[in-house]
This record gives C-alpha cells, structure tokens and sequence, in this order.
C-alpha cells in the first residue's frame, strides 16, 4: 500500500482527497495544511506520493515543489489546483511533479492516474 501525504490548506479538500485515496488502496500517513508544514513532514514521513495545494498562503505548491525537487525528494509528487491553466501546469511538470489535478478531483480519475504513475 503506497504511503501518501496530503498538503491543502483547505480542511474540506484535505478531508475529500485523503478519503478518496484511501478508498482507492492508499495509505494516507499525514495531513498538512500549509506548504511549510508540508514541507516538514515531506522530510520526516517520506512518503510514496504527495499531493501538493498550487494555492496556498505563505508557502505555495510551487515553492515546496521547488525545495523538494533541489532536495531529490525521492516520491511522486502531483500538484492540485483549481486552476486548469496550461502554463501552471507545465511549469509544474517541467519542476518535477508526476501530474498536475484540476479540483474537484474525481475519484475514478484519481485512482487510474495514480495506478498509472505506480505502474
């Protein structure tokens, strides 16, 4: 079961993703709802996968994309915003994220994106 951490500052998204990612087999280990504290456990859980807030205060999703790609953070990391814009995305990707969410994140969706990324 590959271990996930979950960084939205918003509780219900948090809440939404996490219970989606445990209903498709993954075992969520840590919630964060800012990018510093994010960051914090990124480096202390090492977790398989995060899912990483683009919009968050103080500390966004790119920023902590940024400081854990320098780092060689060793997961997958997948960006989740509700922006769809093309540009963020590819940014994203070029940084090293894995995939990139337009919320509302659906579960099906989620799941076979996941599947795929874990191969």
């Amino acid at each position: 079961m590959k271990t996930v951490l979950v960084i939205d500052d918003a509780g219900f998204d948090r809440t939404i993703i996490s219970a989606i990612l445990t209903q498709s087999g993954y075992n969520v280990i840590g919630e964060a709802e800012n990018g510093k504290e994010g960051l914090e456990l990124a480096r202390e859980l090492k977790p398989e996968l995060i899912t990483l807030d683009k919009l968050m205060p103080d500390m966004d999703g790119m920023e902590v994309l940024e400081i854990l790609h320098k780092e060689n953070f060793p997961g997958k990391i997948v960006l989740v915003s509700g922006d769809d814009l093309s540009p963020v995305k590819e940014k994203a990707m070029a940084m090293g994220a894995a995939d990139f969410f337009k919320k509302p994140i659906s579960k099906g969706d989620l799941k076979l994106r996941l599947d795929a990324l874990f191969g």
